[in-house]
């Protein structure tokens, strides 16, 4: 009789949980981006970080850069869902997110440029 008592409470559990899981769809939850969503202004630090991204140089033969694109592109499409959300705060994590890698990104490029003049220039000599 124990064993009929956790069997039907296992399936009368798993029931509501599917029950929830169709009828919900994600409703109550983060749903997915709308047609209406398009039509929204973004922030204008969104704005303001697109365009540093769309003056940075990527050479995409090259993995890190290949990766840091990538992400790049994942942290902004991200900071975008956040505020068309309202979510202020997670709209401004990832904002400067994309500006520290972009800074990393910058300052490693330039590193790499100056450890490769340094080379032809010793040769040359």
């Amino acid at each position: 009789m124990n064993f009929l008592k956790w069997f039907y409470s296992g399936v009368v559990v798993t029931a509501v949980i599917v029950i929830i899981g169709v009828v919900g769809q994600g409703n109550l939850f983060v749903s997915q981006a709308t047609a209406d969503d398009v039509q929204r202004p973004v922030h204008a630090d969104i704005v303001k970080v697109e365009h540093k991204f769309s003056l940075v140089e990527f050479d995409l033969s090259r993995k890190a850069h290949l990766l840091r694109k990538t992400r790049l592109d994942f942290y902004i499409a991200q900071a975008k869902q956040a505020d068309l959300r309202g979510w202020k705060f997670k709209r401004d994590e990832f904002v400067e997110r994309v500006e520290n890698i972009i800074s990393h990104h910058l300052t490693q490029h330039a590193s790499d440029t100056a450890k490769d003049a340094e080379l032809y220039t010793a040769q040359a000599i």
